[in-house]
């Protein structure tokens, strides 16, 4: 190898090392979340949402340091940048909730945390947008760096070896993005007469996601 395609893969691995832990994080989250725990199991109940609160606490502070470096290396993406800059500062409200998380606070209702949670479905679907368009740029932006199949190659059996995990191995921000978009259309379906604010903000993340998941199955099958 190179030394400058050995640079190009260590800072690869860099990145994709907290990208891989957030991923793994979001899928220990929603495999918590999606267990079927009977209603008259009292304890149960707690203890399931004890366990899918923490992993979706850490998750989320995961994926900021995921932003972090994203800052660092001076990346740009057109829907990653459009994310950050939402207009409601949820970007700022990740970093703060990260920093309740992470850093030992004596109150067990810190406002820094419950300020982004009260966003609501709006903050839900703006995390998992942001979290699968990571995984979609990662992929796209390693595969743009290689000019040839033993190249890819090459990376890929790389970043395997380190990480084990590799963007798209199996299409988990496809598949991930289909189930918040069900959920969302769901949730939209259920309301169908609200016409406030946080309603048209969801529709927006709606439409904006379904592009995107179009977008990720023509990528997908063009180059896996």
């Amino acid at each position: 190898m190179d030394k400058d395609l050995k640079n190009f893969v260590e800072e690869s691995i860099a990145f994709g090392r907290y990208l891989s832990w957030a991923d793994l994080l979001a899928r220990l989250f929603e495999a918590e979340i999606e267990k079927e725990i009977h209603s008259d199991d009292h304890c149960a109940s707690l203890d399931h949402e004890w366990r899918w609160f923490g992993l979706m606490c850490y998750w989320y502070s995961s994926l900021q340091v995921v932003v972090e470096a994203w800052d660092t290396l001076g990346f740009s993406d057109p829907m990653i940048d459009q994310l950050l800059a939402h207009p409601k500062q949820l970007k700022t409200l990740l970093r703060r909730h990260r920093n309740v998380t992470f850093h030992y606070q004596s109150s067990l209702q810190d406002p820094r945390l419950i300020t982004f949670l009260a966003e609501g479905a709006v903050h839900v679907y703006w995390v998992r947008a942001l979290h699968d368009e990571f995984i979609r740029f990662f992929a796209e932006f390693l595969f743009a760096k290689m000019g040839t199949e033993e190249q890819r190659l090459e990376l890929r059996q790389s970043i395997e070896a380190v990480l084990h995990w590799f963007p798209y191995q199996q299409a988990p921000a496809i598949e991930s993005l289909e189930r918040t978009l069900s959920v969302a259309r769901e949730m939209l379906t259920k309301f169908p007469d609200d016409q406030s604010e946080e309603r048209r903000e969801v529709q927006q993340i709606l439409e904006s996601g379904e592009a995107t998941l179009r977008e990720g199955r023509r990528n997908w099958a063009a180059k896996y």
